[in-house]
């Protein structure tokens, strides 16, 4: 038994709870597309979920399977620095370029960082995320994004 991933998952199910609790204060739609209260549902739901994986982990270590933790090399890191430093600067840019163009060139720069180079796939993957994230989100839950440099398609 490990005492502390069996404390750390029910602290974790504890704050997924409470979570919860307080969520379910909220409307979960309003007038027929998610609330205030959708997203933070289901994240305590995932709170909630993590934290009884991991504390089954730490009662049972069996239950779980076994594989040590190998952790990147160098050019691993690197390419989780490339990444946050691409989400950091996609958060800066989001209100100047919009959504679309901020989430293409994002999308390009993780893919390029996972190793991809093929032009056509560093072309078509990002642009077709940011329209199906643009879909998903502007069309279909109506929310609003900004729009940046292409406010003038309206």
């Amino acid at each position: 038994m490990n005492k502390g991933e069996a404390v750390a998952g029910a602290v974790c199910v504890a704050i997924g709870v409470l979570m919860l609790l307080e969520s379910i204060k909220f409307p979960y739609f309003v007038e027929g597309v998610p609330g205030p209260g959708f997203l933070p549902l289901w994240i305590s739901l995932g709170i909630i979920g993590a934290g009884l994986v991991l504390a089954v982990k730490g009662i049972r270590p069996r239950l779980v399977l076994q594989e040590g933790i190998t952790w990147p090399e160098a050019a691993g890191w690197r390419r989780v620095g490339l990444m946050l430093g691409a989400l950091a600067v996609s958060l800066l840019l989001l209100e100047i370029l919009g959504f679309m163009v901020t989430t293409t060139l994002f999308m390009a720069v993780v893919v390029f960082g996972l190793g991809v180079r093929s032009w056509r796939m560093l072309a078509a993957v990002p642009l077709l995320s940011a329209v199906g994230l643009y879909a998903i989100f502007a069309v279909w839950l109506r929310v609003p994004l900004p729009k940046g440099i292409l406010a003038f398609f309206g």
